[in-house]
């Protein structure tokens, strides 16, 4: 059996279980999330140094402080 033939046997079940309409609706959510992070990656590629300082605060919020 070729792998791809594996793989497509391997799917979620729940997925078999979902509507066309909830099908659309995921591919939908994925479709935006892959747009948001495209437009993410050209702003970066464009100009790193402002990308990276407009978005400083939301770095240095999510990292641990050292406990004193």
């Amino acid at each position: 059996m070729s792998n791809k033939h594996k793989a497509k046997n391997n799917k979620n079940p729940e997925e078999k279980e979902m509507t066309n309409e909830q099908k659309l609706l995921r591919e939908n959510v994925l479709l935006r999330l892959e747009v948001e992070y495209l437009k993410k990656l050209r702003a970066f590629q464009m100009d790193p140094e402002v990308y990276l300082e407009k978005h400083k605060q939301r770095y240095h919020s999510n990292s641990k402080k050292p406990l004193n």
